[in-house]
């Protein structure tokens, strides 16, 4: 038996499997996989309140960096 089982969200269906190393443990529902800090930075810092999220201890994460937040949209020029 595992000590540390891969883990599904409740709140976000993501995956986290601690298995896959600390900057791929987690698999979001579409796209790459990516680490707890990039997760937190995207979801879990806005989904928490509903309760139920897999990835709210922070000791298991490590700080988010700048790239793991979504950039800003870029500005919309509309002619008059």
């Amino acid at each position: 038996m595992l000590a540390n089982p891969a883990q599904v969200c409740p709140l976000c269906n993501a995956t986290i499997d601690p298995a896959l190393g600390s900057a791929n443990e987690v698999r979001f529902s579409a796209g790459a996989n990516g680490s707890r800090a990039k997760l937190w930075a995207r979801v879990c810092q806005y989904a928490q309140e509903r309760g139920g999220c897999i990835n709210s201890n922070p000791t298991l994460r490590s700080e988010p960096n700048p790239t793991d937040f979504y950039g800003e949209a870029p500005p919309i020029e509309l002619n008059p």
